[in-house]
């Protein structure tokens, strides 16, 4: 009897809870759509299994009814999974939905073609009886039925895959904010996972406890809401508060009733009237429990000293304003939330323009607030740097713009406001949102904020005359994006796969990227063109201006077949079309693996060396070059050279960087190093010849590199 009463009641809270939630959202607008009617799917599956349970059904009809309910609760676990994912997507809805529809077949053909038997009652609880999903020696195997796969698909895996996915779509393209709900949302689906494992182990005994799993989905909704109500980060504070309220206002009461039913049961029976008596006063007791807890941990400023003045300014004075602006407005905002208590915080800039620009918001709307707002003229002309929202109606000497300043309050969504101005020039705001407790500013807070407004002032001061940050922002990021970009283009070459030759090569940038320059281009399964070289300039101009040397390059050797007219349309291009003064430094080499050939132009590298196996000895061969680009018409003063290669032989070209790089002492590492180097590790693979040339000559300055290195590694096996 008592499950049937619990379950009574679960069930017209549901009804009650569906009815408020959509009375909220209809005059508030405060929760989504979804997540409105995923409470309207839960209220029906509870009414079904409370139908189930009570009334008196005929066979066919009880049949259809249970079957009815796991099927409604498919959809409501399906809309809830993917109410994760559709928050955050803007794209692809019409293939969620697709997929959305496939889920509700899916399960309506295992509710109703694979359940052949379902019984629900306080004694037994829920037992479902479904047919093997394998048959004969596979059956012995896999010995899943329908049931198991529906409980795993649509209570576990669907919605933990949803989950998953919104929370890497945070990761990428979301606020702090947005994460820290994710992480909420995270923690309500295992939440209701704990709860469904917990009743399933409490049905083992007693099997009625299974009639209450819509407590599970319940528990998943509240904190869905509560999720889709917050509006800013909490403090350490707040944590601790909910924290608490969920030991004191939650786990106590539900582990002292759970105690009063398991004990009392056995000793004075299900059905006396002395246990529903005990039980009446055991939930009443809990109920008033929970009530006051709750009230004294929202109102209760123990954990939250009034008396902040000296921490807050303190804090305030720590502030270095040599560090970049998003740790400095983060700073500035943690203070205020760990004194003030604020739940939100916004600054505004005036940067001249007819709106303030919102330079810092911890919630994720974004609000124009125009600069010229009578209510500032107004709060100037008072001498008012700080007012809050209870006290507009107070104060005599601003009801010229006090239906201004309530507008201003509503349509920032805050609840104090600080004016940050020189004399009667508006420099920008903050603007705070009611306390995490709920409650307004007090006197005594706006006080404490006057006696800090220098602190304040120096803030706005600050935000006022820094560079505009969306212009900071912007280029920073594009910088970053470049540079991601400009690498991936840098390690497109065409492999060496010809079983001859063993290729390795570096390229090191002083500034992260730069103009150096090697690329490895197949003409043919016989041939291959080699690039090594050195832009003039440093920095993001030059590797920009190395990308595009590098497209045209490949563009030119499907027009161009011989090897020195390339060279010269390089040159015209690099003299004509890139910016003024552009010069290139390097060699152009092209190896025909069929005759065991080098065929290269030196265009002002300084360095080619071959060792040769036969003489184990190294040689230069570069001779003379001339950079391309200082002339325009470069025929005259290059050639083409070319030199045998056997086996064991190894060739090292490298830039004016490697070669000119001066140590502490001022001593130049030179050609010298670079051949002991090639000597010392003949055995190693190419690329690792290639890395040990940079490793030595890092360990030879003893500091960071000051200019572009490259080296090219050609070891002939």
């Amino acid at each position: 009897m008592a499950f049937v009463i619990l379950n009574f009641a679960l069930s017209v809270f549901f009804i009650w809870f569906s009815f408020y939630t959509n009375y909220v959202h209809r005059t508030k607008g405060i929760y989504s759509d979804r997540i409105v009617s995923d409470i309207v799917l839960a209220t029906i599956l509870s009414l079904l299994l409370t139908a189930a349970i009570n009334l008196p059904l005929s066979e066919g009809v009880f049949l259809l009814v249970a079957k009815l309910l796991f099927f409604t609760e498919a959809v409501f676990l399906t809309n809830i999974s993917f109410y994760f994912i559709l928050r955050k997507v803007k794209r692809g809805i019409s293939l969620i939905i697709v997929m959305m529809i496939l889920l509700f077949v899916f399960a309506l053909y295992i509710v109703f073609m694979k359940f052949q038997l379902i019984v629900i009652s306080p004694d037994a609880g829920i037992k479902i009886v479904s047919q093997y999903i394998f048959r004969g020696d596979m059956g012995n195997i896999f010995t899943w039925t329908w049931l198991t796969v529906f409980i795993v698909l649509y209570r576990f895996v669907l919605p933990g895959a949803c989950v998953l996915i919104m929370l890497l779509l945070n990761e990428y393209r979301s606020t702090r904010l947005e994460r820290y709900l994710g992480y909420l949302e995270l923690f309500s689906v295992l939440f209701m996972w704990a709860m469904l494992i917990f009743l399933n182990f409490l049905s083992q005994d007693i099997a009625g406890f299974y009639l209450f799993y819509p407590l599970a989905y319940e528990f998943l909704l509240l904190m869905l809401l509560r999720s889709e109500s917050v509006r800013a980060m909490p403090s350490a504070s707040d944590a601790l508060v909910y924290m608490l309220r969920l030991l004191f206002a939650y786990i106590i009461p539900s582990v002292f009733l759970v105690a009063v039913f398991t004990l009392l049961f056995p000793i004075v029976g299900g059905r006396s009237m002395l246990f529903y008596t005990i039980l009446v006063v055991g939930t009443t007791l809990s109920l008033v429990f929970i009530w006051g807890m709750s009230k004294y941990l929202t109102t209760t400023r123990r954990l939250r000293p009034t008396d902040y003045e000296a921490a807050f300014g303190t804090d305030l004075a720590s502030i270095d304003y040599s560090g970049e602006m998003d740790e400095i407005i983060m700073s500035v905002y943690n203070m205020f939330t760990r004194n003030v208590q604020c739940s939100s915080m916004s600054v505004f800039v005036n940067s001249g323009e007819e709106y303030l620009e919102n330079a810092f918001s911890s919630a994720t709307r974004d609000i124009p607030v125009r600069a010229d707002n009578p209510a500032f003229d107004a709060l100037l002309n008072a001498g008012r740097n700080v007012i809050a929202l209870s006290e507009i109606d107070a104060r005599s000497d601003i009801a010229e713009a006090r239906e201004e300043l309530a507008a201003l309050f509503a349509d920032t969504h805050s609840d104090a406001l600080i004016l940050l101005s020189e004399g009667h020039n508006l420099l920008g705001c903050i603007t705070l949102g009611l306390k995490t407790s709920g409650e307004h500013y007090t006197a005594y807070d706006i006080s404490i904020l006057t006696r800090l407004y220098s602190y304040f002032f120096v803030f706005g001061y600050y935000m006022r005359n820094i560079s505009n940050r969306e212009i900071i922002g912007t280029v920073n990021r594009e910088i970053r994006m470049s540079s991601q970009i400009i690498a991936s283009i840098q390690e497109d070459v065409d492999a060496v796969k010809n079983p001859k030759a063993d290729v390795g090569y570096i390229m090191k940038s002083a500034h992260n990227i730069g103009g150096e320059f090697i690329d490895l281009i197949r003409i043919n399964d016989r041939t291959h063109l080699f690039v090594i070289g050195s832009l003039s300039g440093q920095g993001i101009a030059a590797s920009m201006n190395m990308v595009i040397l590098k497209s045209v390059i490949r563009t030119f050797l499907d027009e161009t077949h011989d090897f020195k007219m390339l060279v010269q349309r390089v040159n015209l291009f690099i003299r004509e079309n890139l910016p003024k003064g552009s010069i290139f430094n390097g060699t152009f080499a092209l190896v025909d693996f069929s005759a065991d050939v080098m065929y290269y132009i030196n265009c002002g590298i300084p360095a080619i060396f071959v060792y040769t196996q036969s003489y184990n000895n190294i040689i230069e061969i570069q001779g003379r070059g001339h950079v391309l680009g200082f002339v325009r018409d470069i025929a005259p003063y290059i050639s083409v050279r070319q030199i045998k290669l056997t086996k064991g032989d190894i060739v090292l070209s490298c830039t004016n960087g490697v070669l000119t790089s001066r140590s502490l002492r001022g001593d130049v590492f030179g050609k010298e190093r670079v051949q002991q180097v090639m000597l010392s590790n003949l055995t190693f693979p190419a690329s690792r010849m290639a890395q040990f040339v940079y490793d030595n000559l890092v360990k030879f300055m003893s500091k960071e590199i000051e200019a572009d290195v490259s080296a090219l590694v050609i070891k002939y096996v």
